[in-house]
């Protein structure tokens, strides 16, 4: 189990909880531009007085850092256009319920990214996204999870720059998780 920083207390350092990686894709409503993407993360422990009020309650809380890749398509209107987009989402957290097999869980955090998208008129390539999600994760066995779940990720520069337009994506997600 990976622990930082090595000098710290049992309790004041994080420690890597779970591992794992997604698929998504989905669609901005208004635009239609698609969005398909790789999602590897990392799961780490709370600070150890907020994980153990949240463990009382029934609840398993996660730190979760998300960097992806995704390949991003409009293929509407004159300028059709195909490009990427790489972030990373570092102050983004799950909250799953329960001890059962499959159990619901909430998730979300904001993220920087970096897009090539040229049709629209983002005003920056760097932008940054805030994201909420909910879905459920199947139990295999001990050490192994499925997970199912949807997003809504809003999209903008947070007015570094005009114009300014935001997307809005509605996304799934399905992956593996490892423990």
């Amino acid at each position: 189990m990976l622990a930082l920083p090595a000098a710290a207390t049992a309790g004041d350092r994080l420690e890597l909880r779970e591992w794992g990686m997604r698929i998504a894709g989905g669609a901005d409503p208004s635009t239609q531009i698609a969005y398909y993407a790789l999602q590897p993360y990392l799961g780490l422990s709370l600070w150890e007085p907020a994980e153990r009020w949240l463990a009382a309650r029934d609840i398993d809380a996660r730190w979760i850092i998300e960097p992806w890749v995704a390949f991003v398509s409009d293929r509407h209107g004159k300028k059709q256009t195909d490009s990427f987009e790489i972030g990373v989402s570092p102050l983004f957290a799950r909250l799953t319920l329960g001890q059962a097999a499959w159990r619901p869980f909430v998730e979300g955090g904001e993220s920087i990214l970096y897009t090539d998208l040229r049709k629209q008129d983002l005003g920056t390539r760097v932008q940054f996204a805030s994201q909420i999600g909910a879905g459920l994760e199947y139990q295999l066995d001990d050490d192994t999870a499925v997970a199912f779940a949807i997003r809504f990720r809003h999209m903008s520069n947070a007015g570094m720059a005009r114009p300014n337009p935001g997307l809005n994506t509605l996304y799934a997600l399905v992956g593996v998780t490892f423990r």
